[in-house]
């Protein structure tokens, strides 16, 4: 039996407190953080700490410097994206919520701390004391094959993930052809579609009362990257968007996808090395696909799918000019994703989950950033931008390795990703979570 603590969930307030519920029904012990107002609203049924009110003027023994050292969400935001330095208030406010989480920590003898996503502040500080005591870390994100799984590893997401590399490991996984082919994005458990539906108010709701909550000193400043305006701005389009007719185009012949992602995203901040803006993928995407059509006497195009999660943010109408009499770039705000897949010669990203969508159709995926699906035989890692043109057209000119592909992907489906839904309330969920929470702490004592 374990200590769980949980830190603040995602949209879904209830996620963690239904995975504690489990778990406790299975003899552990679970105790829930919360750091914003609007969490306030759900009842838990389990024992919970609003840490605000918890927090006082000590602070914990470590310097400015390796706090900025550290890979915190909202400093990173405001170095490259905001322009703006960091205050020392901030930075004391993080020694502060530090030292009463390491002291909560000591008192209820945690042994496993669970956060979501990893690169927030909250979830930083989290890691720090999780090293200092030897506890094990568990991340959660929405999953691989959206909507219904859910990712958890002890290391990390996405590029962090805990997932082999060497190709040779897929070789011996043993695939069921039938559930591959059928429930890849689709929940085994029908009874999970039962939980989909609209909670943009809600979170809508809940994300404004926190807001409120941040400008009253009622719970601290957890986002940089959006400000009230900004957050219902973002809600107001993607009620709207939802009613959007999807875009028309003509289509071309021979094209490549290039799916813009979140510029303010962790994938683009930590996992993307060289390219930290749109501008400069479709800057380098255009010159390499010239010289392709230049050098082979080719029309190839480029259909750019805009991120739906940053429509509001960025409309790129500066961009779409710059680009307007160039007959090889076609601009798509909505369209069905498998859609444009579907014929394309390949896929070039930096490291979006669209990469895995276009692997489950046997695509060429051409990443320029550091991705979980970096492995050789699966898709072509372009090491520097300036490489594109070759990396593409060796891609072009090599057969996809359907057999490692459809390999690679169940071991991800059916192995490492959890059934569940991360924006809906299902039983089902909680227990498939918890069981995998309860085997990796007995597979860790185990070890001990």
């Amino acid at each position: 039996m374990a200590n769980y603590l949980f830190l603040r969930g995602n949209r879904n307030k209830r996620f963690f407190s239904d995975i504690a519920a489990e778990l406790i029904q299975k003899g552990n012990q679970c105790f829930l953080m919360k750091f914003e107002l609007g969490e306030l609203l759900f009842k838990s049924e389990i024992e919970t700490k609003y840490m605000p009110f918890y927090v006082s003027k000590k602070e914990y023994p470590i310097t400015d410097q390796e706090l900025l050292e550290m890979p915190l969400f909202n400093l990173t935001y405001k170095e490259y994206i905001l322009k703006k330095s960091v205050k020392k208030s901030e930075l004391r406010m993080y020694k502060r919520y530090l030292f009463a989480m390491d002291q909560y920590i000591k008192e209820k003898k945690i042994d496993a701390i669970c956060t979501f996503n990893g690169y927030h502040w909250l979830d930083q500080m989290a890691q720090l004391l999780a090293r200092k005591y030897r506890l094990q870390m568990h991340y959660f994100e929405e999953g691989l094959f959206r909507p219904y799984t859910i990712t958890h590893d002890l290391n990390g997401i996405n590029a962090e993930a805990s997932i082999p590399r060497q190709p040779g490991f897929y070789q011996n996984i043993e695939v069921d052809q039938n559930r591959l082919n059928h429930y890849l994005f689709q929940p085994e458990n029908p009874s999970l579609k039962e939980t989909l539906g609209g909670q943009i108010l809600k979170v809508a709701f809940v994300k404004l009362v926190s807001m409120f909550g941040s400008l009253c000193r009622l719970n601290p400043k957890l986002y940089d990257h959006i400000n009230f305006w900004q957050a219902l701005n973002y809600f107001a389009t993607k009620v709207v968007f939802k009613y959007k007719k999807e875009d028309t185009f003509e289509w071309p012949a021979e094209y490549v996808v290039l799916p813009f992602q979140m510029v303010g995203d962790t994938q683009i901040l930590y996992n993307s090395p060289h390219i930290k803006t749109m501008e400069r993928l479709l800057k380098r995407t255009v010159k390499a696909v010239t010289q392709i059509n230049r050098e082979e006497k080719r029309n190839i195009k480029i259909i750019v799918k805009e991120h739906p999660e940053d429509i509001s943010r960025n409309n790129y109408s500066q961009l779409k000019r710059r680009y307007k009499d160039n007959g090889n770039v076609i601009f798509v705000k909505k369209f069905n994703v498998h859609s444009l897949i579907k014929n394309a010669l390949a896929v070039i990203t930096i490291n979006s989950t669209v990469g895995i969508e276009a692997l489950a159709q046997h695509k060429r995926v051409i990443t320029l950033g550091e991705a979980l699906y970096n492995i050789e035989g699966i898709t072509w890692n372009c090491k520097h931008p300036s490489d594109l043109a070759n990396v593409l057209k060796t891609s072009l000119n090599e057969q996809v390795n359907h057999a490692l592909i459809d390999k690679y992907l169940y071991y991800l489906r059916f192995h490492y990703q959890i059934e569940g839904t991360l924006n809906g309330c299902h039983p089902a969920t909680s227990k498939n979570i918890a069981e995998r929470l309860v085997a990796k702490v007995e597979r860790e004592e185990s070890i001990v």
